[in-house]
């Protein structure tokens, strides 16, 4: 098991869609939200991921076959 952080960045019709359910749904993974911002335009979340690395892997995959814009992130930018 490891554990990954990452960004998320949504655009207008992905932010009402609940795509962190949806991810628990599919994927056996632990799920932490360290940060979120969401408006009716934009999404940005701060998540934490935990499991197995391919099932991270797909877990990201499937988040950018989504629309989802993902990026690794500074473990200190989301720290607190």
């Amino acid at each position: 098991m490891i554990k990954q952080r990452y960004w998320l960045s949504l655009d207008g019709h992905l932010c009402k869609r609940p795509l962190i359910w949806e991810l628990s749904r599919n994927f056996d993974l632990i799920f932490n939200i360290r940060n979120a911002s969401i408006t009716g335009e934009i999404g940005i979340i701060g998540i934490e991921l935990e499991g197995n690395p391919e099932v991270i892997k797909e877990a990201v995959s499937w988040l950018e076959s989504q629309g989802v814009h993902v990026e690794p992130v500074e473990i200190s930018t989301i720290e607190g």
